[in-house]
């Protein structure tokens, strides 16, 4: 089986028509037709079936799409590895990550990179996706949850949950504040997708507290622009922006709530030579510009 014709497979599929998939293949569409009738006739198999404009997928069509999807996803990673061995250079790394890691450090980091560097393309994952995506193409992940299962991992160190308040708020000065604090105010702060959330949530059933009133929002920079404008209390490990105000959370005893960083790929890797310089240098990177506190210190 040809794996070119996967592609075209896979083209028509997100495409929805063989005209649209020809157009983004840049190639002619009868062509792209018999590479399909190929295609079928290979796995003796019906893939499509038409539906007055366009083509729909049967019942094994829609069965073979993860598959192909995983093979394409396994042909790049073993081009890719193939090409390390014999020129001796990583040319390129797909990075799972969070929004708020790729703003708030990722790409400025990436903007550090010179062109001896292998380019690092983000993936953006959710929180608790972070050990899938390692499975389905990604290199390696840069993770606010500890990872999961026989990976590799480097630790970037802790980053502060913080709570965002605007400039004239009466917390505006102070250093840090108690979780039960927080109980009458209005509270800005992510949904259960979010690490943070869950740390946060943690936290308050063992002070055995509530928040009255919550916006949720994934956003850590919108979080912060709607404390700054005086709309709320914003809870996010983001580094400040807009004028907002940062204040420490404590927790139970007084300690300070803070989520780990890491990095981890898959044990194996052809790049985790690579991998691991890349993790020392961002974490390196992060220290430098303080957003992370080093293992063992307090914020």
């Amino acid at each position: 089986m040809n794996f070119r014709r996967l592609q075209y497979f896979l083209a028509v599929v997100d495409a929805g028509t063989v005209t649209a998939a020809a157009e983004t293949l840049l190639i002619a569409q009868p062509a792209l037709s018999r590479q399909i009738k190929t295609l079928e006739r290979e796995l003796r198999l019906a893939l499509f079936e038409p539906q007055g404009n366009r083509l729909v997928l049967t019942s094994a069509g829609r069965a073979l799409v993860p598959v192909a999807r995983r093979l394409m996803v396994e042909t790049r990673g073993f081009e890719e590895a193939a090409a390390a061995l014999r020129t001796g250079r990583v040319e390129q790394l797909v990075a799972a990550t969070t929004s708020a890691s790729l703003r708030g450090f990722l790409a400025p980091f990436i903007a550090t990179t010179s062109p001896d560097d292998p380019r690092i393309i983000p993936r953006e994952v959710a929180h608790f996706e972070m050990s899938g995506s390692l499975r389905q193409g990604c290199d390696f992940a840069i993770s606010p949850a500890a990872p999961e299962g026989p990976l590799r991992s480097v630790p970037l160190g802790r980053v502060a949950l913080k709570a965002y308040v605007a400039p004239d708020h009466p917390w505006a000065d102070r250093k840090e504040i108690s979780l039960p604090a927080l109980g009458s105010e209005h509270v800005i702060l992510p949904s259960h997708h979010s690490v943070s959330r869950y740390i946060l949530d943690e936290a308050l059933s063992r002070e055995g507290t509530g928040l009255e009133r919550v916006t949720e929002c994934d956003d850590g920079q919108t979080i912060m622009a709607l404390a700054a404008a005086g709309h709320g209390i914003g809870i996010t490990t983001d580094q400040p922006l807009y004028g907002a105000r940062p204040v420490r959370l404590l927790g139970a005893g007084g300690s300070p709530l803070d989520l780990g960083l890491h990095v981890a790929w898959l044990p194996g890797h052809f790049a985790e030579d690579t991998i691991s310089g890349i993790a020392a240098r961002l974490r390196g990177f992060l220290r430098e510009a303080g957003a992370v506190i080093p293992a063992g210190a307090m914020p």
